[in-house]
C-alpha cells in the first residue's frame, strides 16, 4: 500500500489547537496576537508542511481578516523563534511546519523509501514490503559520518502515466 504525501487538506483549527497555540506563544514570552494565534494554530493542526497560500486557505474565514503580508511576517517570525522551519520544495515554493512535526516526520521517513513523480511533483511513501533489502551504506570520506540513507525512486505515477499519449498502433 502506498500513502500519498501530502495528505488531504485540513479543516480550520479546532478550539483545543487554539489553546495549545496560545500557550505556546505565552511560553515564548511573545505577545499573543490574533494573527500569530491563528497561524500557529494552522501549523499545529496540520500533518504536512504548508505553503503561505495553504496557511491562508486554512485560516478561519479563509484568512479575510489577516492580510497576505502579515501571514508572511508571522511565518518568518515563527521560524526566527525556532518554532517552525521553512523549506523550499522542488517547485521552489516555501513550506512551513513546526520543528517537532518535521522531526517526527524525518524519523518516520528514515524507515522507508519514496517514489517521486517527475510530472506532477507528488511524492508517495513506499512500504518496506515493496522494497528490496537496503544495500550497505555508501563509503564516505574520512571524517564524514552518515546519519541516514534515503532512497527515492523517480518516475511517472499511475495518474500521470494514464494521461500520457499512447504510441500509434498500441493496443493497451
Amino acid at each position: 500500500m502506498t500513502r500519498l504525501i501530502p495528505s488531504q487538506p485540513d479543516t480550520p483549527p479546532a478550539p483545543a489547537i487554539f489553546e495549545a497555540a496560545q500557550e505556546r506563544l505565552r511560553r515564548l514570552g511573545a505577545r499573543v496576537t490574533q494573527p500569530r494565534l491563528c497561524i500557529l494554530a494552522c501549523l499545529i493542526g496540520s500533518d504536512e508542511a504548508l505553503t503561505h497560500q495553504a496557511v491562508i486557505d486554512r485560516l478561519p474565514g479563509q484568512g479575510e481578516a489577516i492580510d497576505r503580508v502579515t501571514v508572511y511576517r508571522v511565518l518568518d517570525w515563527l521560524v526566527e523563534q525556532g518554532v517552525a522551519q521553512k523549506r523550499a520544495g522542488n517547485d521552489r515554493v516555501f513550506r512551513f511546519s513546526l520543528i517537532e512535526h518535521e522531526a517526527a516526520r524525518a524519523e518516520v521517513h528514515r524507515q522507508h523509501s519514496h517514489f517521486h513523480c517527475t510530472r506532477c511533483d507528488r511524492t508517495f511513501c513506499l512500504d518496506d514490503a515493496s522494497m528490496p533489502a537496503q544495500p550497505a551504506p555508501p563509503r564516505v570520506p574520512s571524517g564524514f559520518a552518515i546519519e541516514h540513507v534515503e532512497l527515492t525512486v523517480n518516475g511517472v505515477c499511475a495518474d500521470c502515466g494514464a494521461r500520457l499519449p499512447r504510441p500509434p498502433g498500441s493496443t493497451s
